[in-house]
């Protein structure tokens, strides 16, 4: 009996014990305002059991400019976690060097951070930690380079020995692929690009014995000459396919609009996040799909404060039409006392104002917990594998889009 009382009162005293621990930590994160490696929605008890992961493939980019706001991270609401990037050149090779603004030879930003930026090495220790995957991206955004990359089957041989030797140093097995034509191309080349995923998911497969590959596609693939336009092969080809499904409206649109809109009855708009889902899942297995979301958005400088406002060409005087990250926009709303809108087709909200600083009407659209909610919903409506975040990082130090997360995709 005296042994049964000592087993209860060790027991008794440990929870005690990780009970202040737990409130020490919570404290420290209410004074320094971390919300990393624990969340709000964390208790002590969840120190005893496992962690719930999201039912639902939540895929974020962590840009290497974004670096700084890894602290804000919260493992336990991510399943893949891809670090963008490093760029390659049009043999195979990594961009190591890039001028800067004043001519002089440095080494490239992604390449750097990735070489030499602890915090990586820190995030990586930190996912693995937590069943969170991480995966390198590999960028192309140069049309000339592309083409000559694609066309080159050496060059592809020399890619993937060079991306095999960082996975391995990082001790990872995961790649994005980021492909990116400026201008649109043709049926020849997206062909190509499905031979060239087919080889990297092949080659990664004989490396890594649980390797994924995800694929980055524009919204309008299945409409425009896209890099990604062969959507059938690509599915095959792929593990993934990432839609980037935003940027319908841009900065050098010729009038204001939604990012991501729901639906395109609006002015000038003829596709959709509804319409785009539609064409892809006509091609592609839903279970493939990863639809990309915008923690952004875009300020214009507009005729008026009317919806959908003509967008003016910006100057030094007026100033220019920028994008926002999630948590300038939130900043802004809190200092200039705005009560954003709501655009009921769009599913999106909005607002109008005049700048201070210049006296321009500017207006702004952008994503939300309300918005970002009907996208999650549809996700799961379609069972989507899941969403993607362009990018983590840019919500700073903020938790609402962490619990929407939660409550959608985990509770």
């Amino acid at each position: 009996m005296k042994s049964e009382v000592r087993i209860v009162a060790v027991i008794f005293s440990l929870v005690i014990i990780l009970a202040i621990i737990g409130s020490f930590l919570k404290n420290i994160g209410k004074q320094e305002k971390l919300l990393y490696p624990f969340s709000k929605n964390s208790d002590i008890f969840s120190f005893l059991t496992p962690h719930k992961k999201p039912k639902y493939r939540v895929y974020g980019y962590l840009p290497y400019w974004s670096l700084d706001s890894a602290k804000y991270l919260q493992y336990d609401k991510l399943t893949d976690i891809a670090y963008f990037g490093l760029y390659i050149n049009s043999d195979g090779t990594f961009k190591e060097k890039v001028l800067d603004d004043e001519g002089y030879e440095i080494l490239e930003p992604g390449y750097k951070n990735w070489k030499e930026n602890k915090t990586v090495d820190e995030i990586i220790s930190n996912a693995k930690k937590n069943g969170v995957r991480v995966a390198l991206t590999v960028i192309a955004h140069d049309d000339e380079d592309n083409d000559t990359f694609l066309n080159c089957r050496e060059c592809w041989s020399v890619l993937m020995e060079n991306v095999k030797k960082e996975l391995k140093n990082k001790g990872l097995s995961d790649v994005n692929l980021n492909f990116e034509y400026a201008e649109y191309t043709d049926d020849e080349m997206a062909l190509k690009f499905t031979e060239f995923v087919k080889y990297v998911n092949d080659e990664l497969d004989k490396s890594f014995s649980d390797s994924f590959l995800v694929v980055s596609a524009f919204a309008d693939s299945a409409v425009k000459p896209r890099i990604s336009s062969s959507l059938l092969e690509l599915g095959r080809n792929s593990d993934g396919i990432f839609i980037m499904a935003y940027d319908f409206h841009r900065p050098t649109s010729d009038q204001a609009g939604p990012v991501a809109p729901i639906d395109g009855t609006y002015a000038n708009s003829d596709y959709d996040i509804n319409t785009m889902l539609k064409d892809f899942l006509s091609k592609i297995s839903p279970n493939k799909l990863i639809m990309g979301i915008p923690y952004y958005g875009y300020n214009w400088v507009v005729e008026n404060e009317d919806r959908y406002a003509k967008r003016i060409e910006g100057n030094e005087e007026r100033g220019y039409s920028e994008s926002l990250v999630y948590d300038k926009i939130l900043r802004d709303l809190e200092e200039l006392n705005i009560k954003p809108l709501w655009d009921e087709n769009a599913q999106v909200p909005f607002y109008s104002y005049t700048s201070p600083s210049t006296g321009s009407i500017r207006q702004v659209y952008y994503e939300n917990e309300n918005s970002l909610r009907i996208k999650y919903q549809i996700t799961k409506n379609n069972n989507l594998a899941g969403i993607g975040i362009w990018a983590l990082g840019y919500d700073g130090d903020r938790s609402e889009l962490w619990n929407l997360i939660y409550d959608e995709f985990i509770k």
